[in-house]
């Protein structure tokens, strides 16, 4: 009897524990999300560390600071919108989404793209190359 409670209680509270891995858990700076978003291939994962970076720790960083994560987010969303995944493997992953889904990430993109067009006068000639690009695959993913 004693046995099955302690088997329950691990379960219920150890079990869920042990799956999380560290990449898993939030980022606490700029920085540090920056860099988590580098570390996966995931694109849904990057989207999140991104998010996370821009919304929770962008407010008083500098505007030069926080274009690259504008850049890495526009493009992996566009790409998990067109249905990549980004797990890399023997099998290449690819998912079709629903129109509606889609069309809301491609929103969520050019809002991207539309804040780097914005601050455009802060961007290097290579973000201004990599704008290009970032309308051109937006365009071909509509």
């Amino acid at each position: 009897m004693y046995l099955n409670k302690l088997g329950f209680l691990f379960f219920v509270f150890l079990f869920p524990l042990m799956g999380q891995t560290k990449s898993d858990q939030k980022c606490s700076s700029l920085f540090e999300c920056e860099k988590k978003a580098e570390l996966t291939s995931i694109h849904r994962k990057k989207i999140t560390f991104l998010s996370i970076g821009i919304n929770e720790y962008s407010k008083n960083a500098p505007i030069h600071s926080i274009l690259p994560l504008y850049f890495k987010r526009a493009k992996s969303i566009i790409l998990e919108a067109k249905g990549e995944t980004g797990y890399t493997g023997e099998i290449v992953l690819k998912v079709s989404h629903k129109p509606e889904y889609k069309l809301s990430q491609l929103q969520k993109a050019e809002e991207d793209i539309n804040f780097i067009d914005q601050n455009k006068s802060n961007c290097s000639i290579e973000q201004i190359k990599e704008l290009d690009l970032l309308k051109g695959m937006l365009d071909d993913s509509k």
